[in-house]
């Protein structure tokens, strides 16, 4: 019942905030238990831990709240979580094709997950491209999202860790196709997007371009692919990328727009809403002022040295995180970044070793705050003071 409690509680909570019908919310509330606890390793796991959250458990859950919603209006959120599949008996990770084979299924999918001809395409194709036979199964990593809709049909998600790069990859013998955790190099890539879709090419050359053109500590490191389960002309390709340095509001716009490559009248727009949100977020990193959120954290915590910030490198939760989609025919990159409001430090000492955590934000109440006052100034507030607040604390 452990994660009965850890995952299907906060989950109620959201589909009743999103006011779903009491009808949807029991099948969704039946299939979360029924085929996706037994999917989250053991209570005291004797495997890995999961690298979807900073603090290694195996779920994240989230909501998207559209923008042209009249405020108050909960009915047009999308609620969603993703999970690290694990062996619950062996806490080894299970293969990610496998899972997905399983879960569009008639037993997996219990008639509710969208399962059409070819929804499973790209995951194939991306996973056989990443990994190798040789690859420790430890090191392939996959995460499995479920997008629960109004229509009743949960939507798929599948993202995919490259495995970290070994001494052997630079022999001459091993198939140099693919690409390894943190690669800056995107060109291994068009093998890829030909498979999948060609006219995929142009956005990606825009890619490769910035990349190539970008200072070694501010290049776009590929941490994730992800795509989504549906038909190949409705898919999309995601690529995750965290650079090793940049934290400024500076730097998230010079990532955001690919160094400008994106330009027009609608990112001018999209770009003044995030500023505002950043400046709520991080007053002590404000967009007008020379500090960057790495800056602000040294002088609220000035006992702190620059050990304090090391991360673990195949795992660093600090720093800004993006996703730049690739849309089949579009020629375009639509780009999103994550925002940190928190992340892990590991402090070593001569005798011991502490891992804890650092905010960027003081605590979830001023995040919550800075939200509220976000969605008030974007037009999708609503009258009862502390709503995000309260809908967080339900959950």
């Amino acid at each position: 019942m452990f994660f009965w409690r850890k995952l299907g509680r906060p989950f109620a909570s959201m589909l009743e905030a999103a006011e779903f019908p009491i009808a949807l919310q029991v099948y969704f509330l039946t299939f979360v238990y029924a085929r996706v606890l037994g999917m989250m390793g053991p209570v005291e796991s004797n495997g890995p831990a999961s690298y979807m959250t900073f603090d290694g458990s195996p779920v994240e859950l989230s909501w998207v709240i559209p923008s042209n919603v009249e405020p108050g209006d909960n009915t047009c959120r999308q609620v969603r979580f993703a999970i690290e599949p694990i062996d619950p008996r062996s806490g080894k990770l299970l293969r990610g094709f496998e899972v997905l084979k399983y879960l569009t299924s008639p037993k997996g999918s219990l008639g509710l997950v969208k399962c059409d001809k070819g929804v499973l395409d790209w995951s194939m194709i991306t996973e056989q491209f990443l990994y190798s036979d040789t690859d420790d199964d430890k090191s392939k990593r996959f995460f499995v999202g479920f997008d629960f809709s109004r229509s009743g049909k949960i939507v798929l998600k599948a993202y995919y860790i490259p495995c970290a790069r070994q001494p052997s990859d630079l022999s001459i013998s091993r198939k140099a196709s693919g690409m390894r955790l943190w690669d800056v190099d995107y060109k291994p890539l068009r093998s890829l997007l030909m498979t999948l879709d060609p006219t995929l090419m142009k956005s990606l050359n825009m890619m490769i371009s910035y990349a190539e053109e970008s200072n070694m500590l501010y290049k776009p490191r590929l941490q994730i692919l992800s795509m989504d389960c549906v038909s190949n002309e409705a898919n999309r390709l995601k690529m995750y990328c965290r650079p090793s340095r940049g934290v400024s509001w500076h730097d998230a716009r010079h990532a955001f727009t690919l160094a400008g490559r994106l330009d027009c009248p609608k990112m001018e727009r999209v770009l003044t809403r995030l500023e505002t949100l950043w400046n709520l977020l991080f007053p002590f990193a404000h967009s007008q002022s020379n500090c960057d959120l790495d800056e602000g954290l040294r002088l609220r915590y000035a006992n702190c040295d620059d050990t304090c910030y090391r991360r673990s490198a195949d795992h660093p939760t600090g720093g800004l995180l993006y996703y730049y989609s690739l849309v089949p025919g579009s020629g375009m990159i639509l780009p999103k970044v994550y925002l940190p409001v928190s992340f892990v430090i590991h402090k070593d000492f001569f005798w011991l070793s502490l891992t804890y955590h650092r905010r960027y934000c003081a605590n979830d109440l001023v995040i919550a705050e800075a939200l509220e006052k976000f969605y008030t100034i974007d037009g999708r507030g609503r009258h009862d003071h502390g709503w995000v607040a309260k809908e967080v604390s339900a959950a």
